[in-house]
């Protein structure tokens, strides 16, 4: 007879330390409850579970009896290397975990259903996870709820004015997605971004950054664009680093992405130079990173598409330069400007990027050799040159390299 082996508690841990911090260490040193309603949007916690132990939390799972109807707790208890909480015993695990003394620094209740808000807000605790909520939220811990329901019961004026209380109490609402008459849960990244944003050092906390970020595009025709290799993704993961460390962020582009922050459109050089001249004109910003790689060259297009196989010439002239328009208009904005070189030694490259600060008055020039690639890859390598003398190599994926410009900013800011 063929013996099944079932993986005991010891070995689940196991495999739950083998993925700690595979992706990143924002949450090393953490530890998160993630409290578990009623919702069918419950099967989506496996996966967030994961996705904050691979970023380096340590994960304790709580769930409610409706919750438990929908996802069997062994497959939380498999996906947190914990034993999960369906009932509370003599060991008053509510405030083992998230009383005044306890490890817990969040709970994240995901999904949170009409039912569960509502009771959150008045302080009724008669299932395993409102009863964790009552004792996190007195004990002043930070409390995170992510709502999924149908979209009518979302609307409802008692569920808004309940999540208005919680949030009255510091309680971070993570909004959902509106489609198909439901209010579904908020994506795991986003979810997984907020937390990181919650319970990081938020050293630019109260601070506004705009970032500019990928290729711009100058009309040819109704068709055709002129444009360059640029991708976004250094703007991308900027903008999420920044967020991640507690500033208002918003990111100028001419893409079309699912991200938790403001976004605003701009298709060429003129779009964007407007674009960034009007927000930044409201004063809400601090601080600049000029990530895009905004085109020389404009052209007037022609209105009606242009007839292929003959030879074509095009008049381009000069764009205004966004990064001068900037400065003159906001001298005091703490600013990191680009470089971009292709086939130079490292000190032609850093002498390149000195030219640059003096001449845009950046107070930091990131530099690359994009000869050597960089542009629209997912990889990079670059110089980090600061105002004071000091050049800083960060290589790697461009997450890494976000991370490393969005360090040097927040030394520009304190300092």
């Amino acid at each position: 007879m063929t013996k099944l082996f079932l993986p005991g508690r010891k070995s689940i841990r196991l495999m739950e330390l083998s993925i700690s911090g595979t992706v990143s260490d924002y949450l090393r040193g953490k530890t998160i409850v993630v409290a578990v309603t009623g919702s069918i949007a419950a099967v989506r916690t496996v996966d967030l579970v994961r996705d904050l132990i691979r970023r380096g939390a340590r994960v304790h799972c709580v769930m409610s009896r409706a919750a438990c109807q929908i996802l069997h707790p062994s497959a939380l208890e498999y996906a947190s290397g914990q034993p999960v909480i369906t009932e509370i015993t003599g060991r008053v695990e509510h405030v083992e975990l998230c009383g005044m003394e306890g490890p817990a620094d969040l709970l994240l209740v995901a999904p949170a259903t009409a039912n569960t808000i509502g009771k959150m807000a008045c302080g009724i605790d008669d299932t395993a996870v409102t009863t964790f909520a009552t004792t996190a939220i007195g004990s002043k811990k930070k409390v995170m709820v992510v709502p999924a329901m149908h979209e009518a019961m979302y609307c409802h004026p008692a569920v808004v004015e309940n999540l208005r209380r919680l949030e009255q109490m510091g309680v971070v609402v993570v909004g959902p997605r509106l489609e198909e008459s439901k209010a579904k849960i908020a994506e795991n990244s986003h979810i997984v971004l907020d937390v990181e944003r919650l319970l990081g050092p938020g050293d630019l906390r109260g601070i506004g950054v705009l970032i500019t970020s990928g290729s711009t595009a100058e009309r040819i025709d109704p068709i055709r664009i002129l444009t360059n290799r640029a991708s976004g993704r250094t703007g991308v993961e900027l903008a999420f680093q920044a967020y991640r460390m507690g500033a208002d962020v918003a990111l100028v582009h001419r893409f079309h992405l699912d991200l938790p922050f403001q976004q605003i459109y701009a298709e060429s050089a003129s779009d964007m130079l407007e674009a960034v001249v009007k927000e930044l004109s409201c004063g809400r910003y601090q601080a600049m990173i000029a990530a895009a790689a905004v085109g020389d060259y404009t052209l007037d297009p022609e209105e009606q598409k242009i007839k292929s196989g003959d030879e074509l010439v095009l008049h381009l002239r000069p764009t205004v330069k966004i990064v001068r328009a900037v400065r003159e208009a906001h001298p005091l904005l703490r600013m990191i400007t680009f470089k971009a070189e292709t086939f130079v030694s490292d000190q032609e490259l850093v002498s390149s990027a000195r030219e640059s600060m003096q001449r845009s008055g950046s107070d930091i020039v990131v530099a690359n050799d994009v000869g050597s690639g960089g542009m629209g890859t997912e990889e990079n390598r670059v110089l980090i040159i600061g105002k004071d003398g000091r050049v800083m190599e960060a290589r790697g994926h461009k997450s890494l390299i976000a991370r490393a410009i969005i360090d040097a900013l927040v030394e520009a800011v304190r300092g």
